[in-house]
């Protein structure tokens, strides 16, 4: 019997086509222009914002986001708690000190509202820019997940930026394509990023981006990913070979061509699911905006993921797991400043992920839901 997994990357015969076009013309390093270019324009075209940087990895995307805003040592950045941890490390390998704040009651994003009394209790105005009143740690910018590809209130978040002097670089790792309020997210912020690893929804087999709506952090962007190079073997600042090959860029292509029938087949897998949950009244969060592509599907259990639930899965060929283990339990983090994470604290442990492949077959599906329906007892 043919395992289930929570994702497998689906490639489709156009991204083949343009890949073996790519290949007989030998674009594929980090010097192929031209496939590149075309990459990053689909992303900035999708995403709504006018510049693009291509890199080798989505964790990539975010040090050269938080380097390009010229993040210093120490500047505290807001970010959640529940994310995944390329958001915390590429902050501090870039400089930066993560500020851990909980997720709402409701939801997977930023608790907006603790993030507001936080600031407007914990924090002083030097000048132009808010410090921490215990640390004096400059609060520099905020970094809101878009986890599992939820939308927190990008409008709020703008307003709070806007209020406290705070740089917005957005971690959407998996929400490329999707709008708030009718608008491409790519609107909200200084910088956005996202990642096409193998197991996202719009995949290149591996890689990122980095987008912007200004032209002077898109140039800091370009030097960052591209050793500091301005001419041949000269080099005027840092920074890493982190550029996408021409090889990713073609798979790319291929997937953004094709983005409205990957949204479509990842909604008809949500829907599935969606009426086995209302049915069973097992809770999940929904989403509003039709035009978002969710990542993974997932359960909230009533109690925490029992081993016996996963491994009784595995007996019947199905991949089901827990999530994001909260930054805050990390050894690595323990350093950091963190706020109350009740909501965090109480939820992590409950989020099963389900097979979400947007070429999930109805017939695999049917098994998954049946095998839920067995093991009710171990989720409800």
């Amino acid at each position: 019997m043919r395992k289930i997994n929570i994702l497998e990357p689906n490639i489709l015969n156009n991204s083949k086509k343009i890949l073996r076009e790519t290949l007989q013309k030998n674009q594929i390093s980090t010097s192929s222009s031209y496939i590149i270019k075309k990459f990053e324009k689909k992303i900035s075209l999708l995403g709504g914002s006018k510049y693009t940087a291509a890199t080798n990895t989505g964790s990539s995307a975010l040090f050269a986001g938080f380097k390009s805003l010229e993040v210093k040592k120490n500047d505290l950045v807001i970010m959640p708690s529940y994310t995944f941890i390329a958001t915390a490390t590429s902050c501090i390998l870039a400089g930066g000190s993560p500020w851990f704040f909980d997720i709402e009651k409701d939801g997977l994003t930023l608790n907006l509202d603790q993030i507001e009394k936080t600031l407007k209790n914990k924090s002083y105005k030097k000048g132009k820019y808010y410090f921490h009143k215990k640390s004096n740690q400059r609060i520099f910018a905020i970094c809101p997940v878009y986890t599992l590809g939820f939308l927190p209130n990008l409008s709020r978040i703008k307003s709070l930026a806007k209020k406290y002097n705070l740089k917005i670089i957005a971690d959407a790792a998996c929400a490329l394509g999707s709008q708030f309020n009718g608008k491409k997210i790519g609107r909200y912020n200084d910088i956005i990023c996202y990642s096409f690893n193998g197991n996202k929804s719009l995949t290149a087999g591996g890689g990122g981006a980095v987008s912007t709506n200004d032209r002077g952090v898109k140039d800091k962007l370009v030097l960052t990913i591209s050793n500091g190079k301005t001419g041949q073997y000269f080099h005027s600042t840092f920074g890493l070979n982190l550029k996408i090959t021409g090889v990713h860029a073609a798979i790319g292509v291929g997937q953004l061509n094709k983005f409205s029938e990957i949204l479509k087949r990842k909604n008809k897998v949500r829907k599935n699911y969606k009426k086995f949950f209302q049915f069973f009244k097992i809770k999940f969060i929904d989403q509003s905006n039709t035009k978002s592509i969710l990542w993974l599907n997932f359960l909230i259990c009533k109690k925490n993921i029992s081993q016996k639930l996963i491994q009784n899965a595995r007996k019947s060929n199905i991949n089901l797991n827990f999530f994001w283990m909260p930054m805050h339990l990390q050894p690595i983090m323990k350093k950091y400043l963190v706020e109350d994470l009740k909501f965090t604290n109480k939820i992590w442990k409950k989020i099963l992920v389900l097979p979400s492949s947007d070429n999930l077959r109805v017939k695999d599906q049917n098994i998954i839901k049946k095998f839920l329906k067995k093991n009710l007892n171990l989720i409800n």
